[in-house]
């Protein structure tokens, strides 16, 4: 299953050993998901990296180490590739910084894998959360 990565939920894996790092290693070894983003969430990662370093549970070894890892499982896709579905994308996400998700989970025909309640109010059917993927990953009574 192909899953669009929002940076909530590199974000999060990167402040606390919670859910979203969980579903990260957890894929490692079952290798259910195939995790694929924008050039976009790296912009995010950038802008947000003082902010993570202060918040974070975890020491600066330790976050350097799991961002590495998720890149390695995290396959960049350009946004030539599915810009033709920019447009629809920002008249349906609750914000822009959404809108690039979005439209690569539209190209795709995918969900996104985020935490942001916005977005899955907004797009319930096409947001898969921390928890769910993670009971999905171990097949706990999962609906897609």
């Amino acid at each position: 299953m192909i899953l669009v990565v929002d940076f909530n939920v590199v974000f999060s894996a990167l402040v606390t050993r919670g859910k979203s790092r969980f579903v990260f290693e957890l894929n490692d070894i079952l290798d259910k998901f195939e995790f694929i983003s924008t050039q976009y969430m790296y912009s995010e990662m950038d802008n947000n990296l003082d902010r993570l370093t202060s918040i974070s549970k975890l020491s600066k070894e330790e976050i350097l180490e799991v961002l590495e890892f998720i890149k390695g499982y995290v396959e960049i896709i350009p946004f030539k590739v599915f810009e033709d579905k920019a447009k629809e994308a920002v008249s349906i996400s609750p914000d822009l910084k959404g809108a690039p998700y979005v439209a690569l989970s539209l190209k795709f025909d995918c969900k996104i894998f985020s935490g942001d309640k916005g977005l899955k109010k907004a797009l319930p059917d096409k947001v898969l959360t921390p928890s769910e993927a993670w009971d999905f990953l171990l097949d706990k009574d999962f609906t897609k």
